[in-house]
């Protein structure tokens, strides 16, 4: 079972004494290991909800689909295999959904795509929603129609 450095929030492993990644003396710092292991894996699976959540940011911001999944990937991916996987998927499924609701919105302005449009952002919320769930689960998600050009 695993645990993280309360300094720099690093995997460690269970006998580490020092934070391979920050330096910090774990000995001194007096945590419970069991409620230190327990946080660590709710942190995780909060990081990697907020990577599929924050594709919603297209419906704000142009191209914002892409931009959240990617800054929370970047920024978090070292940090757990789990987060690493579930922030690729949802970098990929922004970008997926930036390439689709561009086609739509052209078709949409040409008249014949308003209902198209529609049912995809219908199906954008819907899957986002549900691997948001699943990973709040500890659980993979790979969405479907999904281009997987990050990999």
């Amino acid at each position: 079972m695993d645990r993280t450095c309360p300094a720099c929030s690093a995997r460690l492993n269970q006998q580490a004494t020092s934070c391979p990644n920050c330096g910090a003396d774990l000995a001194a710092s007096g945590i419970d290991q069991s409620t230190e292991a327990g946080a660590a894996g709710e942190a995780v699976r909060n990081t990697a909800v907020a990577a599929h959540l924050s594709t919603f940011a297209g419906l704000v911001i142009p191209f914002g689909s892409v931009i959240g999944p990617l800054v929370v990937w970047l920024t978090r991916r070292h940090r757990d295999p789990f987060i690493d996987q579930a922030g690729r998927e949802a970098l990929n499924f922004g970008i997926s959904i930036a390439i689709y609701g561009s086609v739509l919105l052209v078709a949409a302005l040409m008249l014949v795509g308003i209902p198209l449009l529609m049912v995809g952002v219908v199906a954008w919320v819907v899957l986002a929603s549900l691997a948001a769930v699943k990973a709040s689960q500890g659980q993979a998600y790979r969405y479907p129609l999904t281009l997987r050009l990050v990999r």
